[in-house]
């Protein structure tokens, strides 16, 4: 490719691979390959890219005009080209057909020659599946063809009638090339699902869904971090309005508190409420989350509460810190660290080191234990409804409490949920801004911006998630094989079933060649109505929609598990047209005056309710400007109706 088409080569544009899918020896050759095009593309000489990359120059450009190939999905080939083994083009066969009669091998892509030269052949070949001559019977998922011998027999009489005898192809062979024909065919009903379809004689059903160790200290900001859950010793209550309008009071059973700590600015980088009996590796990776995406001011409604001016979060008061990652986390040994989910995400996604403490020792992870006493102090025991310890007992004033220690009594004075997230998001902002005694007096934000910014010292070095988390952080979360199902021959489109519900988009619904093979499943566990996908060789596909109700609402994970662990003991039933969430709550209203989990399952609903509402919905918006173009003008053409033999007119 000549120097000055380097500008053509627009390498945001090129549709990306998923690397994880490879194989190690073959992920070293494409990063090889990706550097030197990227290299190639910024400018730099050939003969440099020869000796830092180590791919030759005829290599180079021939990755290049690959990779400006058109793919059959309508784009660039792009960095799918750079994979070794990969074959941009079909086989097209340049020497003659040999005669074949005792062996079956040394005719490759003679078929297809053939074609080319008679496009005659091809033509009738098609009509035979468009007049019905070649149809598919349900067997399997892709189902079988019938027919194929009649429509051999009239291939081999058109290719007489065009002058070939029995010295040329396809007749001079031992089968007469009956397999290619019958292959032929079938690769056609693979790449177009309507043909397909109509080769089974069956009514296309709609898409169902589119509807070493490491070192103890940590002298520097986002060096050393440690994380911890901790159950907050507070009675909390839950206010439900019932469908008739009016308020209900239930206590839920239990609240724990997730949080990253960094240990040489005492900032907390992260944090996050878990209303379940148990916190799970789910709940960890969210606290992951939440502390490398930016955070946002926390917006206030109880009265008397104000946020010090000094205080704030830490990607909020410093842009610089926004999605930084630190090189070795502190853990315990709780099942929830340990599962390999997690462990995923904090070595290979975050890239950093995983330090396990010994069991039973909370003084090793001395600066979080040290932060959960202060919230507990500061927080948990001022409430009303706490739980105190065995030094609160025994203080002259703690039978005033004793009142709100008492199921029995009313929930008048308890805070909700609700309530105690909004104290927990001023109580981390004012911190923030308070002098700490393990600081030298300084504030955390104020430790955090010399590290940072370099005052008085040198500046650290960050260290970034990469620009694919970022747009996406719920990748974070451990890929999920997924097998496609369908069947061509009944008309049912490929889809996947994920948790019960089945998912599907546009651009699967067209895949029948993906049918009984597995994608690679990612998604956030707190809005399940969104999948992301990708194929075994890595290409990544359109993102796949729930079907029915489950698309309408945002629910997480525990929600839907919920759910269906209900439908199961047979104490929930809905229909198809049903809200499922809705159904659920009525289940847990009823259940929520004797259980506390139960109550604790509303207030969960709840709280993914109220982030649905600033949430974006699961199809993409629709701008007004894009809505009044689609909108239909003038007299309205009707069309006529085509009903396919079988069905009542």
């Amino acid at each position: 490719m000549p120097r000055r088409d380097r500008q053509s080569l627009r390498l945001h544009d090129w549709p990306s691979l998923d690397e994880a899918m490879l194989a190690p020896s073959i992920r070293r050759a494409f990063e090889q390959r990706r550097g030197a095009i990227e290299a190639y593309a910024r400018g730099d000489l050939i003969k440099q890219i020869e000796s830092t990359s180590g791919v030759h120059r005829s290599t180079l450009l021939r990755l290049v005009q690959r990779a400006q190939c058109a793919h059959p999905d309508g784009r660039l080939w792009g960095y799918r080209a750079l994979v070794p083994n990969v074959r941009v083009q079909a086989y097209e066969r340049s020497r003659p057909a040999r005669v074949l009669l005792h062996t079956k091998a040394g005719n490759a892509g003679a078929f297809g020659q053939l074609l080319q030269r008679f496009p005659s052949l091809m033509t009738q070949l098609r009509a035979e599946i468009d007049h019905g001559h070649v149809i598919l019977r349900p067997s399997g998922e892709l189902g079988r063809l019938a027919g194929v011998k009649a429509a051999t027999q009239r291939f081999h009489r058109a290719c007489r009638d065009l002058g070939l005898g029995a010295s040329d192809y396809p007749l001079n062979q031992h089968d007469k090339a009956v397999r290619s024909l019958a292959r032929t065919l079938r690769s056609w009903l693979l790449e177009d699902f309507d043909l397909a379809a109509h080769a089974a004689g069956a009514r296309l059903k709609p898409a169902s869904a589119l509807r070493q160790p490491p070192e103890r200290a940590g002298a520097d900001a986002f060096d050393t971090v440690e994380f911890d859950a901790h159950k907050m010793d507070v009675r909390l209550k839950l206010i439900d309005r019932d469908p008739l309008g009016g308020e209900q009071s239930y206590e839920i059973e239990r609240v724990w508190l997730l949080a990253i700590i960094d240990v040489a600015t005492r900032c907390i980088l992260g944090y996050t409420l878990c209303l379940q009996r148990e916190c799970s590796r789910f709940d960890a990776i969210d606290t992951f989350m939440r502390a490398i995406v930016p955070a946002s001011a926390p917006k206030l409604t109880l009265p008397g509460l104000a946020l010090l001016p000094s205080g704030g979060f830490v990607s909020l008061a410093l842009e610089q810190t926004e999605y930084a990652c630190w090189r070795q986390i502190r853990l315990d040994n709780a099942r929830a660290h340990l599962a390999a989910t997690s462990l995923d995400v904090i070595c290979d996604a975050l890239g950093c080191v995983a330090d396990f403490g010994p069991a039973y020792s909370p003084d090793d992870r001395p600066f979080i234990e040290r932060f959960f006493g202060t919230v507990t102090a500061t927080l948990s025991r001022r409430l009303p409804g706490a739980l105190p310890g065995k030094e609160a007992m025994a203080q002259p004033g703690f039978a005033a409490l004793q009142r709100l220690l008492d199921p029995a009594d009313t929930l008048r004075l308890m805070v909700t949920a609700q309530e105690l997230e909004e104290l927990l998001h001023v109580t981390v902002w004012n911190y923030h801004g308070t002098p700490h005694a393990g600081l030298g007096g300084l504030t955390p934000l104020e430790a955090m911006r010399r590290h940072v910014l370099g005052i008085g010292r040198d500046a650290v070095r960050l260290r970034r998630l990469p620009q694919a988390l970022r747009d996406h952080p719920e990748l974070l979360h451990d890929a999920r094989p997924c097998r496609v199902r369908g069947n061509v021959a009944r008309g049912e489109r490929p889809y996947i079933t994920f948790y019960h519900v089945r998912y599907t988009s546009e651009q699967l619904a067209h895949r029948s060649d993906l049918i009984g093979k597995h994608l690679r499943i990612r998604f956030d566990t707190a809005d399940l109505r969104r999948l992301y996908a990708s194929t075994e060789d890595g290409q990544i596909l359109h993102d796949l929609l729930a079907s029915g109700p489950w698309r309408n609402e945002r629910h997480s994970l525990r929600l839907r598990q919920h759910v269906f662990k209900a439908k199961r003991e047979r104490a929930l039933d809905f229909a198809m047209t049903d809200n499922p969430i809705e159904a659920f709550l009525n289940l847990r209203r009823a259940q929520a005056p004797k259980r506390r989990r139960s109550a604790s399952d509303i207030a969960q609903v709840q709280r993914e309710r109220r982030a649905s509402a600033v949430a974006p919905p699961a199809d993409a918006a629709t701008t007004p400007t894009e809505l009044e173009q689609q909108r239909a003008t003038g007299p309205v053409k009707g069309k006529s109706l085509r009903i396919a033999r079988g069905f009542s007119r």
